[in-house]
């Protein structure tokens, strides 16, 4: 039962190229409360006024943080071709969530916002695990040193290599599974991080477009893409959904699990972190782009195989970062 600590360990690249220190947005979805009853409690507990925009998301103005979005799913929210939808959404409440949206916070700022769980579960705010129907997420959202830079391409390979490893560290929930909005990176996509060394964003870019097709990924890239190559963006990726660029990673993969008095956002801030442990890391992450070679040629070798050789490795070099649930 580690995560009751509030200690947020630092990443280890923590000031982007520029020198400035790297922040990082947190989205987090539950059932339960409403957004305005939600939009209360972050202005009681952080400051700020309430403004009720009308279409089922509030904004907590000039809280301690800065501006607060609190808003049911944004991607049901803005359909304009269900007819009826704005008089529905009501009745589905507790299969829709809620969503609170930070403005990028830094690490002492992530350790002190980390207490709106407690005040969540006070008011019966449910996570992923409370119902079979819940699929719930929290979503990371950590500024990249620089798009170009060697850690930021690295970051990329190691969450190809680690993927399998995270999903059964998180143990994610199977409702969340079995949805769109996390599915697992193409192992040709994987293949061609492992077997090639990137030297610039761009040319990562043009591998990715073969292989990934949407940003319904456990990480999506598509913003990061957007933000650093606009114009090859628009030309190589044929993608109908309103990628809004920013300069980070969104780490879509963790649970949502408000509701559990032993979770924290220093669960999903861990899974992360140990992303770019791995990057920091050369002569690990080279010993698992070799181990992926081996596995991907092998025939009908299970993934467990795999997920038992990343642990071995990260055991090795002593690059584990505290997270919750043995393998």
């Amino acid at each position: 039962m580690i995560q009751n600590d509030p200690h947020f360990p630092p990443l280890p690249m923590d000031t982007t190229a520029d020198g400035h220190e790297r922040l990082c947005g947190i989205e987090i979805e539950f059932a339960g409360p409403t957004e305005m009853e939600t939009g209360e409690l972050i202005a009681r507990d952080f400051g700020g006024t309430l403004k009720d925009r009308g279409d089922h998301s509030v904004t907590v103005c000039d809280t301690k943080f800065g501006d607060i979005e609190v808003e049911l799913d944004i991607s049901l929210r803005k359909r304009e071709d269900l007819p009826f939808l704005q008089e529905s959404l009501d009745a589905f409440r507790g299969l829709i969530p809620v969503e609170v949206v930070t403005p990028p916070l830094s690490r002492s700022q992530l350790e002190e916002f980390n207490a709106i769980c407690q005040s969540l579960r006070n008011i019966g705010a449910m996570g992923s695990r409370s119902g079979v129907l819940l699929g719930f997420g929290v979503h990371v959202n950590p500024e990249v040193v620089a798009p170009d830079h060697r850690f930021t391409l690295d970051t990329i390979t190691a969450y190809a290599m680690l993927e399998p490893w995270l999903r059964a560290k998180e143990q994610v929930d199977a409702t969340r599974r079995m949805m769109p909005f996390v599915g697992a990176w193409p192992n040709g996509f994987i293949s061609a991080l492992a077997n090639t060394r990137f030297d610039t964003l761009a040319d990562l870019m043009r591998i990715a477009a073969r292989h990934i097709k949407s940003r319904n990924q456990s990480l999506d890239l598509l913003p990061l893409f957007k933000h650093a190559e606009p114009d090859l963006f628009a030309e190589i990726f044929n993608i109908d959904d309103k990628t809004s660029a920013r300069p980070t990673f969104h780490f879509r993969l963790p649970d949502s699990r408000i509701d559990e008095a032993d979770w924290s956002l220093r669960q999903p801030w861990q899974l992360w972190r140990q992303v770019e442990l791995v990057a920091a890391n050369d002569d690990l992450l080279a010993a698992l782009k070799s181990a992926w070679q081996t596995h991907d040629s092998a025939w009908f070798e299970r993934k467990s195989v795999w997920v038992r050789t990343i642990d071995t490795l990260l055991e090795q070099h002593k690059a584990k970062a505290d997270i919750c649930n043995d393998l």
